[in-house]
């Protein structure tokens, strides 16, 4: 019985061998259709197609890009989202959306006066980075303009 058995398995492997490493053919014809075959065209010139049972080599590479994609685009639609929700309140409470900005002003400025060291998210890479004197200045700058639009109101 286990010679049987050793013989059987060894004959089943022997046939799937042979059916996945079989060559298939692709080619087009005259009227630009594609074929695909287990014999080439006698007529025709065909390439033969890889079969191979695993994944290529640069399909994970395409799936992450596709990932990454689908994630910007998410990214994308949820800002627009957010922005058409502030555009509607502040259509609807104009005075308060202006105190909030405000407020947040003031409160980015004393942050960036008062602590030694400020981050803040990098919008291109969404990573959390340490400002520079330069970055620190510049946003201390648009803070007080800022401020100053508060106070005219």
């Amino acid at each position: 019985m286990k010679r049987f058995s050793l013989l059987l398995g060894i004959t089943l492997l022997a046939f799937t061998s042979s059916a996945i490493a079989e060559k298939f053919y692709k080619w087009v014809d005259e009227n630009g259709v594609t074929h695909y075959g287990a014999q080439p065209p006698g007529n025709q010139d065909a390439s033969v197609v890889n079969t191979r049972a695993n994944a290529s080599s640069s399909q994970g590479d395409a799936i992450e890009a596709l990932n990454e994609r689908r994630e910007a685009e998410a990214k994308q639609r949820e800002a627009a989202s957010k922005a058409a929700e502030e555009a509607k309140r502040e259509a609807q409470n104009p005075d308060e959306v202006a105190k909030e900005r405000c407020d947040g002003h003031r409160k980015n400025l004393e942050t960036l006066q008062n602590k030694p060291t400020v981050r803040r998210e990098n919008p291109e890479t969404g990573e959390m980075e340490v400002l520079d004197q330069e970055q620190r200045e510049e946003m201390m700058s648009e803070a007080r303009k800022a401020l100053e639009k508060c106070e005219e109101m």
